[in-house]
């Protein structure tokens, strides 16, 4: 998937990696956000691939790769966004599969580890809120609309959560 938003931020603009991981944090973040160590290999894959190209510039005193996508980047990127949307089981995977064995520990673990959970989880939907406010003027309608997308599917989880806590407190 990092392979696509890159292609879909070099659609838009030349960018180099750390432009690409700032652009990241403040976008995509919500659904999908890379670290500099998985970013920089893709982009030398895409480049491998003859997706992208690179110029280097000397900006401040420093050596820059600024990227760029190329005419088989562009034709790769739309035929993804092209495609059918796939549908996925695995964007809560990583949290339902600790909980599905839940039935190992005391309740009052359980409602520790989910009571933690929310915590973070509300950090997570302040930073987009923070993130909507900074994007309302210059961000466009699909950008906006996956952002709200982020921010729904917070309140959902962080309410099921919840509910799950109160009927354990009703067990106890």
């Amino acid at each position: 998937m990092t392979k696509f938003i890159i292609l879909g931020f070099l659609m838009t603009e030349n960018m180099t990696g750390y432009d690409i991981k700032q652009k990241m944090s403040i976008s995509t973040s919500n659904f999908m956000d890379a670290s500099f160590g998985s970013i920089y290999p893709s982009l030398k894959r895409l480049e491998q691939k003859k997706l992208i190209c690179f110029d280097e510039i000397v900006e401040n005193g420093k050596l820059k790769k600024v990227y760029y996508i190329a005419e088989q980047g562009k034709e790769e990127f739309m035929t993804w966004l092209r495609a059918p949307i796939e549908t996925s089981k695995t964007s809560a995977a990583s949290a339902l599969s600790k909980i599905f064995f839940f039935d190992n520990l005391s309740n009052e673990e359980i409602i520790s580890s989910i009571g933690n959970y929310i915590e973070d989880l509300t950090k997570l939907k302040i930073n987009l809120l923070q993130v909507r406010k900074m994007l309302t003027n210059h961000a466009n309608n699909f950008e906006l609309c996956t952002l709200n997308f982020g921010l729904d599917l917070y309140d959902y989880i962080i309410n099921w959560y919840k509910n799950n806590i109160n009927n354990l407190n009703k067990e106890l």
